[in-house]
Parts: C-alpha cells; structure tokens; sequence
C-alpha cells in the first residue's frame, strides 16, 4: 500500500473512531491528495479498490455535510466530486453555531431549574451552570477562529520562525 492509500486509510480510521462511516473518511481524503483536485465517482471507486455503491453512499453522506460539492468539468458528461472550497472555514462557522445551541440548551435547563441568575445550586444546577460556561467560551471562540481567517490573520510558519 502507498503512502496515499496509507494516508487515505488513516482518514477513513478517524471517521470511524468519532463514531462515523469509515468509507466517507476514506473518500474526504482521497479528495485531500488526489490529482486532479476532482474526481468521478468510477476514479473514486477504482482509486478506493471499492464497489460504487459505497462511493455513492459515501459522497451524499459527504456532500449534505458541505466538505464535498459536484463539478461539472467543461467538455465532459460525468459528474465529478471535489472538496468544497471554503469547507474547512464552513466547519469553523458550524462548530460557532452548534456552540451557541449547546449554550441555548444549558441555559434553557438553568431557566427550567429556576437558576439561570444564580451562582451555587445543587448538582444539576452546577452540571448545567459548566456546560454553558463551556460552549459560551467555545461559541466565541469558534467565531473569533472563523473570522481570523476571514481576514487573513492567521499565522504563517514563516512568521512564527521569525524569517
């Protein structure tokens, strides 16, 4: 095995191992490598040694998550699968989003509770009160991310060695 289909299989791994379908791992990463960037859903199948039913599964699993888009080549009848530009700043956003409703969620049991404005409590108040704290701080965070890279204010290697 080359060290792309290793590479491809150490996504697929960590699909499975967050409680996902191994296959669209295996798929995201061989549109991570691939050349070129976008690919049939025969070249997928053959690149991946697997039948197209998994790829088709594998791509609509990966195309309502927003990582994967359809092209359409010019001069070409196929339909090809590429990483969706913006993707990876689209997943920043999501995480700022499902923070915000954890956060929602927290707030809604303190309410219930009749603790939403009151520090102490007993366990569940206090259960309640860290998971807020938490996805408060991950919601503003997740945002500060996405718009940092928005603006281009990521840091690059060369900035951080000093060159």
């Amino acid at each position: 095995m080359g060290e792309l289909q290793e590479y491809v299989e150490e996504i697929g791994l960590y699909f499975a191992g967050v409680g996902l379908p191994r296959m669209p791992g295996r798929v995201l990463g061989w549109l991570l490598v691939c050349d070129p960037p976008h690919q049939s859903a025969d070249e997928l199948a053959a690149a991946l040694q697997v039948s197209s039913g998994s790829i088709s599964m594998a791509v609509q699993m990966l195309v309502r998550a927003g990582a994967v888009e359809r092209y359409a080549k010019p001069g070409s009848r196929r339909t090809y699968y590429r990483l969706r530009p913006g993707f990876w700043l689209h997943e920043a956003e999501e995480k700022a989003k499902q923070a915000a409703e954890w956060h929602k969620l927290a707030d809604r049991g303190l309410e219930m509770l009749g603790q939403l404005d009151e520090d102490g409590g007993d366990d569940r108040s206090q259960r309640l009160r860290q998971m807020r704290d938490m996805y408060a701080f991950l919601e503003v965070e997740y945002a500060r991310i996405a718009a940092r890279w928005r603006t281009g204010k990521t840091t690059s290697s060369s900035e951080e060695s000093g060159s």
